[in-house]
């Protein structure tokens, strides 16, 4: 996974979990399953962009910025 698309992931990832604290558009209920949801994207990206370099190549091969 690339660098960009792991950051703008997390970044809306991190806005929605912000918006889902602070603002009552859900039941609790749903409020409780959407942050267990947004926490597991931002959870998978991470252990995706985990194993590759910044340029979306596999972390097993070394990483030359160009």
């Amino acid at each position: 996974m690339k660098l960009s698309i792991n950051v703008v992931i997390q970044l809306l990832a991190l806005v929605a979990q912000a918006i889902n604290a602070t603002q009552d558009l859900l039941p609790p209920k749903g409020k409780f399953w959407a942050m267990v949801v947004l926490s597991a994207v931002q959870g998978i990206s991470a252990v995706l962009a985990h194993f590759a370099n910044p340029d979306g190549t596999p972390a097993t091969e070394p990483y030359a910025k160009k």
